[in-house]
């Protein structure tokens, strides 16, 4: 009788252990899924700010191009008096 007594104990313990064994797996692996969405989220996040700076970027650098574009229309307009006065001058020494 003792023997199956000592059986049942050591089924009962081999059991036990293998639960313990599951549930520490799960928890080990739980952990690294949060790790892993933890950096998940970070990179994401910092993906985001890299899209708003690169958005200011190309906002900042739009301000310039419509900027010189004004310039460039102005630089136009004046050229074209000039070239004007000057045709008036040819034509006023004829």
């Amino acid at each position: 009788m003792s023997g199956f007594w000592l059986v049942d104990t050591l089924i009962i313990l081999l059991a036990l252990a293998v639960v313990l064994g599951v549930i520490t797996l799960h928890l080990l692996i739980f952990r690294e899924y949060q790790k892993g969405d933890q950096l998940h989220h970070s990179r994401i996040s910092d993906l985001q700010r890299l899209v708003e700076m690169e958005l200011e970027r190309s906002r900042h650098y739009s301000g310039q191009v419509d900027f010189l574009a004004q310039q460039k229309d102005k630089t136009q307009d004046q050229l074209d008096l000039i070239k004007l006065q000057v045709e008036a001058i040819k034509k006023g020494e004829k």
